[in-house]
C-alpha cells in the first residue's frame, strides 16, 4: 500500500511541477485595524509544532496564545510573541501530555493586531509539523488506509478536472476561428455599405435612389443583426474562459495540496500527512473523515 500511495501521490506531482509548491499547512491575507485583531485557532496533538509567519506593510504585534478550557469559555496564556515589527517569525510545540478537561486537541489562538493607527494589511501562514512518534499501530493502519483512499480520490478529481478544462480550450478555440471568420465577413459588409452610402449620396435619380436606399436599409439590418449576435458569442466566449479559469485554479489547488502531501509522505512524517489533511477544507470535500490520535 506504501507503494500504491508514493506512485499516486508522485504521478500527481508530476502534473504538478508547474505549480508552486504550498510550503504552509495555512496562510491568508487580510487586513487589521485599530483595537481588534485578526486572528486563527491551531489545533494541535501532544507534541504537534508549529511555524507562524507575519509580514505586514505596517507594524503588528503577534501573539501565540495558549487556549485552556474554563468553563463555557477559554482562558489564554501567552506562549510566544512578537511586537511592533513588520516582520514575524514565530514557533511553539504542544506538549507531549494530553490536552486537560477532556480536550480532543490542545488549542492555540496565533493574534494578529495593528500596532499603528493605520489601516494595515498583512499575510500570515502557518507550518505544522506533527512529532511522528508513539504512534499506535491502529492508528497509523487508518491513516495509511484513508491517504490511499484519498490519493486515489486526488488522482480521479484531477482527470475530471483536466478533461473540464480540456473541453474548454477546445470550445474556446472553436469560438475564436468561428470568431475570426465572422470579423471578416462582417469588415467586407461594413466596407460594402459605406461604399453603398457613398453611390445613394451621389446619385441623382430619385427613383434609382430610393430604390438603392431601401436595399441599403434591409443590408443595414442584416449587418447589424449579425453584429449583435457576433457581439453575443464574445460575450458568451468571455464566460466560457472565465469558467475555465476557475476550473484551473482548482486543479493548481490540487496540485499544491498533493505536493505537500507528497513531501511529508517522502519523510515517513505519517502524523503529518494527516494533519495536513485535518486541516484542508479540500481533503474533505474528497471524502477524508478527521483523524485524532
Amino acid at each position: 500500500m506504501r507503494v500504491l500511495l508514493f506512485f499516486l501521490f508522485s504521478a500527481l506531482f508530476l502534473c504538478a511541477a508547474a505549480v508552486p509548491p504550498s510550503s504552509a499547512d495555512y496562510s491568508t491575507s487580510g487586513a487589521v485595524g485599530g483595537p481588534y485583531p485578526y486572528t486563527y485557532t491551531v489545533k494541535c496533538n501532544p507534541g504537534d509544532s508549529f511555524t507562524v509567519s507575519v509580514g505586514s506593510n505596517y507594524p503588528t504585534s503577534v501573539d501565540i496564545l495558549f487556549m485552556t478550557p474554563a468553563g463555557n469559555e477559554w482562558a489564554f496564556n501567552s506562549v510566544a510573541g512578537s511586537d511592533k515589527r513588520t516582520s514575524h517569525e514565530l514557533s511553539h510545540t504542544a506538549p507531549s501530555s494530553p490536552p486537560k478537561n477532556n480536550a480532543a486537541y490542545h488549542h492555540y489562538k496565533v493574534s494578529i493586531l495593528a500596532s499603528t493607527n493605520k489601516q494595515t494589511r498583512f499575510s500570515l501562514k502557518i507550518t505544522q509539523r506533527g512529532n511522528n512518534k508513539n504512534l499506535d499501530r491502529e492508528y497509523v493502519e487508518r491513516a495509511i488506509k484513508q491517504l490511499d483512499a484519498l490519493a486515489k480520490a486526488m488522482s480521479n478529481e484531477r482527470q475530471r478536472l483536466s478533461g473540464e478544462i480540456k473541453q474548454r480550450v477546445d470550445r474556446i478555440k472553436g469560438i475564436d476561428e468561428q470568431q475570426k471568420r465572422r470579423k471578416t465577413q462582417i469588415d467586407a459588409e461594413r466596407a460594402e455599405l459605406a461604399r453603398m452610402a457613398d453611390a445613394i449620396r451621389s446619385e441623382q435619380n430619385k427613383a434609382v435612389r430610393s430604390s438603392m436606399l431601401q436595399t441599403y436599409k434591409f443590408r443595414q439590418a442584416d449587418f447589424n443583426a449579425d453584429v449583435e449576435n457576433f457581439n453575443q458569442v464574445n460575450a458568451s466566449r468571455r464566460a466560457l474562459y472565465n469558467d475555465y479559469k476557475g476550473i484551473r485554479e482548482q486543479r493548481e489547488a490540487l496540485d499544491s495540496f498533493a505536493k505537500s502531501i507528497k513531501d511529508a509522505w517522502q519523510q515517513n512524517d505519517v502524523d503529518r500527512c494527516v494533519l495536513i489533511a485535518n486541516g484542508s477544507k479540500l481533503a474533505q470535500s474528497l471524502g477524508w473523515r478527521t483523524m485524532k490520535r
